[in-house]
């Protein structure tokens, strides 16, 4: 029985370690394309915006229809350092992630469930600004597949 234990943990290092090389992986890929952007000077597609760490452009709000003055459409607000972080991981994931997967590749090796609430509510924030879709409690990029 104590062997099985010690079986399991050491897979369980085995993976955790592997999903740490895994977001390396994509803070690399993602700082390289950012780079990459920066020098040429031309977006080439809005996934790879994304993942430079970018915004896609969102449609103007329609002024509400009101007797006083007008209202000016909302300007989408640039993301900070861990939205961004958050977007990158989700949309060059290979499958949706869960708010629980997203805690653990932002570096936290046992999220509390507080750590995974608040990734949770950064998520949704970004659901409903446009830049995550939400499936099945699992994130994933705007255009449905990372």
């Amino acid at each position: 029985m104590q062997e099985q234990i010690l079986q399991a943990r050491r897979r369980a290092d085995a993976l955790e370690g592997r999903l740490e090389a895994l977001a390396i992986t994509r803070r690399t890929v993602a700082e390289l394309l950012d780079d990459e952007s920066a020098t040429d000077g031309s977006d080439d597609s809005d996934q790879e915006s994304l993942l430079a760490g970018g915004s896609p452009e969102l449609p103007a709000r329609k002024p509400a229809k009101k007797a006083g003055p007008r209202v000016r459409p909302r300007q989408a607000r640039p993301l900070g350092p861990v939205s961004r972080k958050i977007v990158t991981l989700v949309v060059s994931a290979d499958r949706p992630l869960r708010a629980r997967e997203v805690t653990i590749a932002l570096g936290r090796k046992n999220p509390s469930r507080t750590q995974v609430k608040n990734t949770r509510r950064a998520c949704n924030k970004l659901v409903a600004s446009g830049h995550l879709l939400v499936l099945n409690g699992e994130y994933t990029g705007p255009s449905g597949a990372a």
